[in-house]
């Protein structure tokens, strides 16, 4: 609690700043992928919170939970979920250096998830990414097949993966060696559906490499092991605009998906 009143404007003026440029930070991010969804707008959410926060703390002079033992439970519950938002934000952070493609040695399937693509059927930047170092990796691995995994979202004209499958072959991979799954939503779909398209045994566990951007990489990897993938990452770089974006929205993906993507 602030007592001090220079010490309460203070505050205050960090979070009207900080909510400033939460709310400047969805503009950017909306302007890039012409979309509104959860990952875009959460900053303005936040941004919201801390102006409302800030006026609050300006406008009353005492202390704005009058209960003491309520505002100590307060106080405690936010402690413990902001300390839980740091350690899966760390993890999230760490894991592609754990867990890279350096850990797997030869693989024989490289999976590449899919993330969206524009109206005329371009691959997003983030998208690009994820090709560009499966490209890379083909390159230094010529006897690997590359699974392309992506159904078609509401604004795509087209499944992901008819897009990712064409730019692999304007990169010079082979046709023959792009396998196609074109039906999943989710990140537990892609590898699910991408098990089904290798067409595994189902008591056996495959090591495979999987290509996705680094914000996304510590979930993708916990849910392939749920579908029989002993999997390993390489990490694409996630484009500047939306790196904010997309790690808060990570988290809350993480958490959903620990409690019901089986």
């Amino acid at each position: 609690m602030i007592k001090n009143k220079s010490g309460r404007w203070f505050f205050a003026a960090f979070l009207i700043i900080s909510g400033i440029l939460l709310f400047m930070n969805t503009v950017f991010a909306h302007n890039y992928s012409n979309d509104w969804n959860f990952g875009v707008i959460l900053p303005a959410i936040i941004g919201f919170c801390c102006l409302a926060y800030s006026a609050i703390l300006l406008s009353n002079k005492g202390p704005i939970i009058k209960n003491k033992g309520l505002r100590k439970a307060f106080i405690t519950v936010f402690i413990v979920c902001f300390l839980f938002f740091v350690i899966v934000e760390a993890l999230i952070i760490a894991d592609p250096y754990t867990h890279g493609k350096q850990q797997a040695g030869r693989v024989d399937t490289v999976i590449v998830l899919g993330c969206g693509i524009w109206p005329d059927g371009r691959p997003t930047l983030a998208l690009k990414l994820r090709l560009d170092k499966a490209v890379e990796y083909y390159e230094e691995n010529p006897h690997v097949n590359i699974v392309v995994t992506g159904g078609q979202g509401p604004n795509e004209p087209y499944p992901e993966a008819l897009a990712m499958e064409e730019y692999l072959i304007s990169r010079k991979i082979p046709k023959e060696k792009i396998l196609i799954e074109d039906k999943s939503t989710s990140t537990r779909e892609n590898f699910e559906f991408s098990r089904r398209i290798i067409n595994l045994p189902d008591d056996r566990i495959e090591k495979i490499v999987f290509v996705t951007n680094d914000f996304h990489v510590f979930r993708s990897r916990i849910l392939a092991r749920r579908f029989g993938f002993d999997a390993y990452a390489i990490a694409a770089p996630t484009p500047g605009v939306i790196v904010l974006n997309s790690y808060l929205r990570e988290f809350f993906a993480f958490v959903k998906s620990m409690v019901v993507d089986y």
